[in-house]
């Protein structure tokens, strides 16, 4: 994760072409030198209001052949973006260069269909939102169950979207992973919670063919004392809730919508899981 100062931010003018305004947040990543002798410039995607700072992921280098300079491009750890999105929003700046951009280490998912078949190919995630009919990738949710049965929430980072809102711990399987090893990688990445296969044990399972997506839910068990250490730029605080004051929350419009909607729709298969404590 980066940190870039942002000293021309969104709506701001180029301090030598006055008519030239910043669709986007620039800055420049405080320590970094780049090949012309100053500190790293970077474009800031994903987020449309004027900044300060922001953490985020490295997703881009724009290489100008005409120019020693390299720009960057930082964005939220989840908010995918393909070449052709991230020319467009540079273009009001790099037209003036003969540059091209270079896609950096883009997280890749195996191609499935809706019966949880793989079809042989993989998924770029910036690719998500665009993907073919019968296509899915899959994604998981871990529920986490205190021995006092209180429910772990994470609160997302403001610079991801859906941001502050309050989420249970997931994300999307990666090339190679099973459902149940997406689900650990994902629980000890962002919790810090380390847990195994034989220890998740699955809730419930639907398929969203609007975002072409196939859902696993998984409930582990932990001791009262299990340590929670939050994940750089993906969370930014955490609560264990009473499973009344967990349902509060989910009901309420600081829970992330998306998760609130497949909650609902399967409330009684995780209560019946979620309301009785371990033995």
């Amino acid at each position: 994760m980066y940190n870039v100062i942002i000293d021309r931010p969104v709506g701001s003018s180029h301090p030598d072409y006055p008519s030239m305004i910043y669709p986007v947040n620039y800055g420049y990543i405080e320590g970094i030198m780049a090949p012309d002798g100053e500190e790293q410039d970077a474009y800031v995607l994903g987020v449309d209001t004027p900044l300060d700072s922001f953490t985020g992921k490295r997703i881009a280098v724009i290489h100008r052949k005409d120019d020693i300079e390299e720009k960057w491009v930082i964005a939220p750890e989840n908010i995918p973006y393909n070449k052709q999105q991230i020319e467009e929003m540079v273009y009001f700046q790099e037209q003036y260069y003969d540059s091209y951009v270079e896609m950096l280490n883009e997280e890749m998912w195996d191609a499935y269909d809706r019966n949880e078949n793989k079809l042989g190919y993989q998924i770029p995630r910036s690719m998500a939102k665009s993907l073919n009919k019968g296509v899915y990738h899959i994604a998981v949710v871990v529920y986490v169950r205190r021995e006092d049965g209180c429910i772990l929430t994470t609160q997302r980072s403001r610079n991801k979207t859906n941001p502050l809102k309050w989420e249970v711990t997931g994300g999307s399987i990666l090339t190679g992973e099973t459902p149940l090893q997406g689900a650990v990688r994902e629980l000890e990445e962002e919790t810090g919670i380390c847990r195994t296969t034989l220890e998740l044990k699955e809730i419930y399972h639907c398929v969203d063919d609007v975002r072409h997506c196939i859902y696993h839910g998984y409930l582990t068990d932990v001791d009262n004392d299990t340590e929670v250490h939050l994940q750089v730029g993906e969370t930014m605080d955490y609560e264990f809730l009473t499973y009344e004051e967990f349902k509060k929350l989910v009901y309420s419009e600081r829970f992330v919508k998306s998760e609130q909607g497949r909650f609902l729709e399967y409330e009684n298969l995780i209560d019946n899981e979620l309301k009785n404590r371990r033995e």
